[in-house]
């Protein structure tokens, strides 16, 4: 177990952020003392005394690029850091892009950045001047899976998020509730339920894995590791390269979204399977390699050169 002070400079005032939650829950887990700091209302100033009051091991951030505060000013700031101090700056960037937000020179700011796709690894890397190590999503870390309740037991398709943030999702949403009805629980609304996941995954017939990002080798949403990794069962449109990070008989694949009828005729074939086994072993292999926990060891062991990657493909298990 290590001991080393670290910050989160990102959304902490949010009531759910999966970068804060999985990176500050893994970090705990492994004797860090974990800071926040949340970058939308801190002023430059106060970030700036926060980080040379702490002096932690590492900050690791990922709005920096967004178009919040000023950009040179911040730059400039964790140049002084880490010139001053040998604060660790980790740029974290873990949405569906092709581009990156910034496409320039960041090695005089930041050590290294942390990326959760494998196609345009090198060419970020190129763009940034830093070591860039492929970093996907984790689990929120458990010991065990539960109990199902009975409020959450649905025998119909369960989909969680916004049904409207991607086109091509939202189209498909309203495919497949032509031919067939699913439930819906929206992201921050008042029947959010990701307090619940456990509870949900265990609960409900099945969980869809709906989201975008699908044409960039590596790269996988949250929802994979969010639900497998408490052991639901899911019906997921499959990632490219999906197969290197889980396998595939962890979870029942569809391929695209122009065929809903085939999502229908997958739920139809599965709804009455005793469905026990997959979940327990989605459970176990997400939560042996790809939990918060192990996921932050991995983070902490590259970012002081113990490890020369951040272990999540299969090949590297």
């Amino acid at each position: 177990m290590h001991n080393n002070k670290i910050v989160i400079l990102g959304n902490t005032n949010l009531q759910y952020s999966w970068f804060v939650l999985t990176f500050k829950q893994g970090l705990k887990l492994n004797g860090h003392k974990v800071f926040e700091i949340d970058y939308r209302t801190t002023h430059v100033n106060a970030i700036r005394n926060k980080l040379t009051e702490i002096k932690p091991l590492c900050t690791f951030t990922h709005l920096t690029f967004h178009p919040i505060k000023p950009l040179d000013e911040m730059l400039d700031m964790f140049k002084t850091l880490r010139r001053k101090y040998g604060i660790k700056f980790v740029h974290v960037l873990a949405d569906a892009r092709h581009e990156p937000r910034y496409n320039g020179d960041i090695s005089s700011s930041f050590d290294l950045a942390l990326v959760s796709q494998l196609q345009n690894l090198q060419k970020f890397s190129n763009y940034w001047k830093i070591p860039t190590y492929f970093c996907p999503y984790s689990s929120l870390t458990y010991d065990s899976m539960v109990q199902p309740v009975p409020e959450l037991s649905f025998d119909i398709p369960v989909f969680t998020g916004n049904p409207n943030a991607h086109a091509d999702r939202s189209k498909f949403i309203k495919s497949l509730q032509k031919i067939m009805p699913i439930k819906i629980f929206i992201t921050q609304s008042k029947n959010d339920l990701r307090h619940k996941t456990l509870e949900l995954s265990a609960s409900a017939r099945c969980i869809l894995g709906l989201c975008t990002g699908y044409d960039i080798d590596g790269y996988i949403d949250v929802r994979p590791f969010q639900f497998l990794g408490t052991g639901a069962f899911m019906i997921i449109r499959k990632f490219k390269g999906m197969d290197d990070i889980i396998p595939d008989d962890l979870y029942i694949p569809f391929y695209s979204y122009n065929e809903p009828y085939v999502v229908k005729e997958l739920f139809e074939e599965w709804k009455d399977k005793n469905t026990i086994p997959i979940r327990r072993s989605a459970f176990d292999f997400i939560q042996r390699y790809h939990s918060s926990k192990v996921r932050m060891e991995n983070v902490i062991n590259t970012i002081e050169g113990k490890q020369d990657s951040v272990k999540a493909l299969l090949g590297e298990l």
